[in-house]
Formats: C-alpha cells, structure tokens, sequence
C-alpha cells in the first residue's frame, strides 16, 4: 500500500488579487490615503514599492516574524489570559 501524500499547498496563505493578505493591507492603505489627497498615482507607486521592500523583509525571516515584532512593541496588546502584557520583560514565580 502507498502513503497517501500530503497536500503542500494547505498551509498557504489567504492571497487577495496578487498579494498576500499581509501585503494587500499596506497597499489598500496606501490607496485609499492616495484616494482621500487626490494623489492616486503616487500612492500606487509608493504602495507597490512598500510591497516589494515589505516582501524582501519578510521572506528573508522566519514565519510570523512581523506579528512577533509588532507584539514585542506593544501593538498587539491583547486582554486575553494566554497573550502576557508585551510590557512586563521579566517574569517573577
């Protein structure tokens, strides 16, 4: 009997047209901030040029990388029992 194999693409990321979801945010915001100045054009470009240095600074680290940093700096403070307060670097039994 064969092992059934695995499927490699199960674990890949939500994409939303050609990016990411971590790399459509920026760019959305971007776009709407473009949208709001009436500077659409500069923001495309500055949106895809934030995109293509955001992607080199994500593939060269390991997974989860940006949302361990952005804890680390206090933006994802949470209330929950599992998630310790970001702030507090020692713990004392």
């Amino acid at each position: 009997m064969q092992p059934q194999p695995l499927p490699k693409s199960i674990d890949d990321p939500i994409t939303l047209l050609l990016w990411r979801a971590d790399e459509f945010v920026p760019m959305a915001l971007l776009l709407m901030t473009g949208m709001l100045v009436g500077q659409v054009l500069a923001s495309l470009i500055l949106g895809l040029i934030t995109v293509k240095y955001y992607r080199k600074y994500r593939d060269n680290r390991p997974d989860g990388y940006v949302l361990h940093a952005l804890y680390w700096a206090g933006c994802l403070n949470s209330r929950a029992r599992t998630i310790p307060n970001p702030f507090i670097r020692r713990f004392l039994p």
